[in-house]
Parts: C-alpha cells; sequence; structure tokens
C-alpha cells in the first residue's frame, strides 16, 4: 500500500508538476515539499487540506487512505474540468509573434558613444567621469 507522501507523488506526476510548481499550486514553501517527498516529514494536516482545497476532485479517501479513485465527481462539475489531463479538442494556437517577426524591418541603430558616467553615492555626494577629447 503507497504512503501518504507516494500518493502525494502520483498526484504530482498526474498533474506534470515540479516540486515548486506543486508548492505554488497550494501555496506552501517550495521547502516543505521538498522535505516531505525526501521523508524528512511526513505530510501535515495543512498540507492535505491546502491540496484538498486546491484541487476540489481529488478524492480525500484515496489521498489519505489510499482507498477508492483517485479522483472522484462532484454534482454539477463537468468530470473532465480538473482530471489532470490537457483537453485534447481545443485549438491549435498559432504563433503571431514569430509571423510578425518575418514584417518586422530590422533597422540598425546608429552606434552611440558614452560622454559621461555619474556615480552618486550614499552620502550625497557625487562623481563625473567624462570622456577625454581624442
Amino acid at each position: 500500500m503507497k504512503t501518504e507522501r507516494e500518493r502525494i507523488d502520483t498526484l504530482m506526476q498526474t498533474l506534470h508538476l515540479s516540486g515548486r510548481q506543486f508548492a505554488e499550486q497550494i501555496h506552501v514553501q517550495p521547502g516543505t515539499i521538498s522535505n516531505m517527498m525526501t521523508g524528512r516529514n511526513e505530510p501535515s494536516y495543512t498540507v492535505i487540506k491546502k491540496i484538498l482545497m486546491r484541487y476540489p476532485t481529488l478524492n480525500p479517501e484515496w489521498l489519505i487512505n489510499g482507498k477508492g479513485d483517485m479522483w472522484r465527481t462532484i454534482p454539477g462539475m463537468d468530470p473532465q474540468l480538473f482530471d489532470g489531463q490537457p483537453p485534447t479538442d481545443l485549438p491549435v494556437a498559432t504563433n503571431r509573434a514569430a509571423q510578425k517577426q518575418e514584417e518586422l524591418q530590422i533597422v540598425a541603430a546608429p552606434q552611440k558613444q558614452i560622454s559621461r558616467i555619474v556615480v552618486y553615492y550614499t552620502d550625497n555626494t557625487y562623481e563625473e567621469f567624462k570622456q577625454a577629447p581624442f
């Protein structure tokens, strides 16, 4: 039987999320997930609660006890809305930036030269450096 840690790892793999991404999704520090995945800490009540709040169709019985399916159906909610799988019927986006790049003309900017540099110090003084004439 898998542990809670292993089930959380399975969830992360199903959602295609790294530890850092998963931590951001459930609003915990990345170190919390890292320590949990390495076995240093067990998943806390707070982490379990945040996971279940973030993923409402995740089956709490599966997450906590390993019983049942990973996902559950909530009445009135599209069962595929939060199934962790990307939709397959979306239109393919075109790369407009690449299309626009072809339309743009690259114009060489005139070469600029530095005429002076000013350094401001925290004691409200400054030094000015000017280029010597050629």
